[in-house]
């Protein structure tokens, strides 16, 4: 193991910043979400029992903010297990993600960068995706996913999901359990493998765009994904 967070610190500190730093701003995160990220501790702090909480808010005007945490440029690994284990929230609109990115992302763009999805569900959980995406011959994006068995939902307990990306294929599991594997032979010809480089982590809660679509008047107000610690295996 080359690095581990447990979030231990007093409520409403932020997580430890010589790991982790918030992305902020709107602009839809090139999938038409319609939250702003903050680094408020309204958004995104520790309780003070060991979790870090990333909460999504729909403010009285019905503007959403919400947070999303990297560890871009302070914690990586390039050929190694990256594990998350949490509790994910639900509702109509609702996007929580805990997943890589290539450290190259500044220089080389996405899909080029690679990344590498631990877990994302949309709206009551039901789907539940671990993917693979690079770029193609092109510069344009390929991926390749496979599906979390159906069961309780995610937002009931803590799971732990993982990634053990490889220079070949990447192995993907729910509490240890092998739910699918992407192999570098899916890579389309003359495409990047997603695994070249070094990748840092990112925890987020998006609030819909694209996939999910728009929250509605079913979606909790507020919605919070709770992470009991994260870990790089080397």
């Amino acid at each position: 193991m080359v690095w581990a967070d447990d979030f231990a610190g007093p409520p409403g500190a932020p997580p430890d910043p010589a790991s982790w730093t918030p992305a902020t701003g709107a602009g839809g995160w090139g999938n038409g979400e319609l939250q702003t990220y903050t680094g408020d501790p309204s958004n995104v702090a520790l309780d003070g029992a060991g979790h870090l909480l990333i909460t999504a808010r729909r403010d009285d005007d019905g503007t959403w903010t919400s947070a999303r945490v990297h560890t871009a440029g302070r914690r990586s690994v390039r050929h190694g297990l990256v594990q998350v284990r949490a509790r994910l929230p639900v509702g109509t609109g609702i996007w929580p993600a805990a997943w890589t990115l290539g450290e190259s992302l500044p220089q080389v763009g996405w899909p080029r960068c690679g990344e590498v999805d631990l877990i994302e569900t949309v709206g009551d959980g039901a789907v539940r995706v671990q993917t693979v995406h690079g770029a193609d011959r092109d510069g344009g994006h390929w991926q390749r996913g496979v599906p979390v068995p159906p069961g309780p939902p995610l937002s009931e307990r803590f799971h732990v999901f993982a990634a053990d990306c490889g220079p070949d294929q990447v192995v993907f599991s729910v509490d240890d359990v092998v739910t699918g594997v992407v192999s570098a032979d899916d890579v389309p010809p003359g495409g990047s493998w997603a695994c070249d480089g070094p990748h840092h982590l990112l925890l987020d809660v998006a609030v819909g765009g694209h996939w999910p679509g728009p929250p509605d008047a079913s979606t909790p107000p507020v919605v919070t994904m709770v992470v009991d610690w994260v870990r790089l295996h080397g």
